[in-house]
């Protein structure tokens, strides 16, 4: 389904095109990161900036999904022994990058923490076509064709000079109406600039230092991703950090806007730091890969679009998963895909400078937050060994990355570590029929599952009772 920004997106969107001002053509996504901005009719500029910096999320959040689904979706066991080393290479590279958009998604939500607007971990869904959005949603197994429309979204205006021969041939392999068929991600950030850095339409009253304590740090969720340690498109070449910047004044937030455009996503130009951006690392794996005679040995044979909520025929353009056994995992992966969401807009509601209650709870969130993602990559790797439709065919299932039907948090904190209870209660009753489904690293893994989930449910409990007086008298920890 679309999200509710993605629905209002064409309303503002075609009110521009119907403004006579010439002003308005800065609204549009063909409009350069220096066109003059319009308000768009209902709403404040302080209101349109919340609005832009929930599409920003949405974005990185769907790119993140998608890079990452490429990236389980290369290896097994048909590699020639050759290829590993370099297929191995390639997942380092998309993992990496993923993992960077992460990062992006975080620091839009510190923004978002700054200017007082609600926070937005939702996501486009497929098979939706939208302004600003780079391409329809789409989890697809790694080809040629999908790494240009990668290198295609990250690139600036203007290619550089060693790749410009290149830029026709992949534009239309990647997109074949042209240019005209996608949209540069850093667009939406030369907007979101232009926003912040004009004081008649965002005076300081609109940035809330205060808000700082419940920003997401580096310190916190960088953890092990020096420049580097990701992975890199060319024996060593560096990589970017991680980049999680908090704010706490219009130049912070103007910084935090350029460090992402310049990891990748600049409109405008290609970084000349040592730092390859993404579009250069999707640059050189593209070059490597469509070098290949045959590619698609170094890919599983894995279903595109994979999905298992809703009847099997209900959303076109999707396969199904049909086979009980991966429908179980599949469902067991969307779970804690909704829990790692979950513990991170948890996050964001616990000061991490009040220390005692709110500092132990707020470590025990990021923890949890941290350890889905290592959950979700280990139930991954085991989806894409099994079948999709019957053990007849020979397409294996994927992950499915589905939305859970909200992501909003309950209002009282007593009742937000009831919602943590109660998700690991649904992973406890699925682990129970995915067991023995898939040999034993895969019961192995459960076990293990089971073990963490049992501590965490011990500590979420005494939070629980600990802070039940206070979440009863008193609303959500900081400025949502």
């Amino acid at each position: 389904m679309r999200s509710r920004v993605t629905e209002q997106l064409h309303q503002i969107l075609e009110q521009s095109l119907k403004t006579p001002d010439s002003h308005a053509k800065g609204l549009g996504p063909d409009s350069a990161s220096s066109s003059p901005l319009v308000i768009p009719r209902g709403f404040s500029p302080h209101d349109y900036a919340v609005f832009l910096l929930h599409v920003a999320a949405e974005i990185e959040h769907g790119l993140l999904i998608q890079y990452l689904f490429a990236a389980y979706s290369l290896g097994g066991p048909q590699v020639p022994e050759v290829d590993r080393s370099k297929v191995v290479r390639w997942q380092a590279i998309l993992l990496g990058i993923a993992r960077e958009e992460m990062g992006h998604l975080i620091t839009v939500q510190n923004l978002l923490k700054l200017i007082g607007g609600p926070l937005n971990l939702e996501r486009d869904d497929f098979p939706w076509d939208l302004p600003f959005y780079p391409f329809p949603f789409a989890l697809e197994p790694l080809s040629a064709k999908l790494i240009a429309r990668y290198v295609c979204i990250e690139s600036p205006n203007t290619w550089p000079d060693n790749w410009a021969a290149k830029q026709k041939e992949i534009e239309h392999l990647a997109f074949p109406n042209g240019s005209d068929g996608f949209n540069r991600v850093g667009r939406i950030y030369g907007n979101l600039k232009t926003l912040f850095a004009d004081k008649a339409l965002m005076p300081d009253s609109c940035f809330h230092a205060d808000t700082l304590p419940y920003q997401a740090s580096f310190d916190e969720w960088g953890r092990g991703y020096a420049a580097g340690a990701r992975g890199a498109a060319s024996p060593g070449a560096a990589t970017p950090d991680v980049l999680i910047y908090t704010a706490y004044s219009r130049k912070t937030a103007l910084d935090a806007l350029d460090a992402i455009a310049e990891q990748g996503e600049a409109a405008d130009a290609v970084s000349q730091e040592k730092d390859l951006s993404h579009f250069e690392r999707f640059m050189e794996l593209y070059q490597e890969f469509s070098a290949e005679p045959d590619p698609s040995k170094l890919c599983r044979p894995v279903v595109g679009n994979p999905r298992v909520v809703g009847e099997p025929d209900a959303v076109p353009n999707t396969t199904y998963i049909a086979y009980a056994p991966s429908r179980y995992w599949a469902e067991l992966l969307n779970l804690r895909y909704r829990m790692l969401l979950t513990f991170l807009a948890h996050s964001f509601r616990i000061s991490g400078g009040a220390g005692g209650y709110e500092e132990m709870t707020r470590g025990a969130v990021l923890n949890r937050a941290f350890g889905e993602m290592y959950n979700l990559r280990a139930i991954a790797n085991i989806l894409v060994t099994l079948p999709a439709i019957d053990v007849a065919t020979p397409s294996r299932a994927a992950p499915t990355f589905e939305l859970p039907y909200t992501l909003t948090l309950p209002y009282l904190e007593r009742d937000v570590w009831g919602l943590h209870l109660d998700l690991i209660k649904a992973s406890e009753d699925l682990i129970a029929q995915v067991k023995g489904t898939a040999g034993n690293d895969g019961d192995a893994f459960l076990t293990s599952l089971l073990a963490i989930d049992g501590n965490a449910a011990a500590t979420f409990r005494s939070a629980l009772n600990d802070g039940f007086n206070r979440s009863a008298t008193r609303t959500p920890g900081g400025l949502s």
